[in-house]
């Protein structure tokens, strides 16, 4: 290196204000100076003296920092590129060793920000030419400084002496045990910064008690921006989400409003909207035309569910849906969704079955020789995300329609078919503002008809669309099904 680039690095690493001034976080080489917020701004300024003292440069006097910061922002609000220029300083600044831990609710999440450094890493090479980055750390060859990402793994956390921590996306996380483990942690070290960084969650459960302590104690900076600010989120791009999104979603999401319970799905009349009484139940396949046929299938607790569908008219129609219902003593065996395939397929003609490729791997083995079969991965996330968005979208808009009484079961409690399970949903958020449907575990609710038909709708509209058919662009993550 040169010494007049030595130089420039000496001054970058000064202090996080110099380091902000110098590094550039966008392919098009802006520095991050030129692009940010004064509401970015007021953050780091508020954590600027703690990560100065941390790394052994603290200003002479002045009053002792805040080391605890609890940061709400709407989505796409550079909530992962700010922690990253942080900690990407501290790591590079620090005149000692020291041990950073980024703590998210799954391995994707806390990907996030180690992708993010390692993105400021290789467009600064000058800069950031200590750091190393390896698939599950940061670290720095020169002093050995590291910074781990870790997910809800709670033994592995318990006995770390950290010396900064950053809780990514703290209202996704399901159980307290990661966050009691690394705040007990933080006490141990006087000069450890803790950073909380978050979108504004649901209910009254512990992220919400944790969050009105930030709120009132004088210990911490708080926070939270109210609604979408960034200059970068254009008008055009909230009303698509505002569209897509269940408004209590769009309200936390977008608008970083606290909600007091998850949101609902679709309403009961959004549901009815979608009958359509000129459609029939169909034991038989019009010649020529494609259908695609999903199976959800449970042995015991749940319904085994089937449904048969194609594109028409510029929407998706519902053939028929059958549903079989466990007892007690009585499972549904594996035999019910092999029979089901084969008669399907005989009277449908041309049919793409979509399975699940865990629960039904020897289906899928014993089939996929003879007949169009595609595997869903019935518990990814993301698969969930793009099916919930997608069949809420057709639902909303009407374009997705079925017969009278479809997916009835005759049940003790009352009504209960497609219709009134679609509106009976909440909608859960996970880590990466990825989204699905979930039912109330009650022992009452399902949503073994709603998860079938929204696997069936989500190959028809790839099959007819493309993969482009729900794209919807993400300021910050940078597109793909509310990335």
């Amino acid at each position: 290196m040169s010494s007049l680039a030595s130089a420039l690095k000496t001054l970058a690493l000064r202090s996080p204000e110099s380091f902000r001034r110098r590094v550039i976080v966008e392919h098009s080489g802006r520095r991050f100076n030129a692009v940010m917020q004064r509401w970015q701004r007021d953050d780091f300024e508020a954590l600027d003296p703690a990560w100065r003292r941390l790394a052994g440069r603290p200003r002479r006097g002045g009053n002792a920092p805040l080391q605890r910061a609890w940061i709400e922002r709407p989505r796409g609000h550079s909530k992962t590129t700010d922690l990253a220029v942080q900690a990407a300083w501290v790591a590079l600044a620090s005149r000692r060793k020291l041990q950073g831990v980024v703590a998210a609710a799954d391995r994707e999440q806390a990907q996030l920000l180690r992708d993010a450094i390692e993105r400021i890493v290789a467009w600064n090479p000058r800069l950031c030419s200590d750091l190393a980055v390896r698939r599950d750390r940061i670290l720095n060859l020169r002093t050995r400084s590291r910074i781990d990402f870790i997910a809800s793994d709670v033994g592995s956390s318990w006995g770390l002496l950290p010396d900064f921590v950053i809780c990514d996306e703290l209202c996704h996380w399901e159980h307290e045990e990661l966050w009691h483990s690394l705040v007990s942690s933080a006490a141990k070290r006087p000069d450890c910064v803790l950073v909380v960084l978050t979108n504004a969650g649901a209910g009254c459960g512990w992220q919400w008690q944790l969050r009105e302590h930030a709120l009132s104690s004088p210990e911490w900076h708080f926070s939270s921006l109210d609604g979408p600010c960034a200059p970068w989120i254009g008008e055009e791009a909230l009303e698509e989400q505002r569209r897509i999104l269940p408004p209590p979603v769009f309200e936390r999401l977008w608008l970083n409003r606290w909600q007091h319970s998850d949101g609902a799905f679709v309403t009961l009349a959004e549901a009815e909207a979608c009958r359509d009484d000129w459609l029939t139940m169909q034991d038989l396949g019009e010649p020529g035309r494609l259908y695609v046929a999903a199976i959800d299938y449970a042995e015991k607790r749940d319904n085994t569910v089937g449904c048969v569908c194609h594109y028409a008219g510029g929407r998706v129609v519902v053939d028929r849906m059958d549903v079989v219902s466990p007892g007690p003593g009585r499972p549904t065996p594996v035999r019910w969704v092999e029979e089901w395939i084969r008669r399907i397929a005989r009277d449908f003609h041309t049919v793409r079955f979509v399975v699940d490729e865990y629960q039904l791997l020897s289906v899928i083995q014993q089939y996929s020789a003879t007949y169009a079969i595609e595997r869903f991965p019935f518990g990814g996330s993301r698969g969930n995300h793009a099916l919930a968005v997608n069949l809420r979208n057709l639902i909303i808009n009407r374009r997705v329609a079925w017969y009278a009484n479809c997916g009835q079961i005759h049940s003790a409690a009352g009504r209960d078919d497609l219709e009134t399970e679609l509106a009976s949903l909440i909608v859960k958020t996970r880590p990466g503002d990825r989204l699905r449907f979930d039912h109330v575990n009650d022992g009452v609710h399902h949503d073994d008809r709603a998860f079938t038909l929204g696997v069936a709708c989500l190959e028809l509209m790839k099959q007819n669309h493309g993969g482009d058919f729900l794209h919807v662009s993400s300021p910050e993550a940078g597109g793909g099904f509310l990335a």
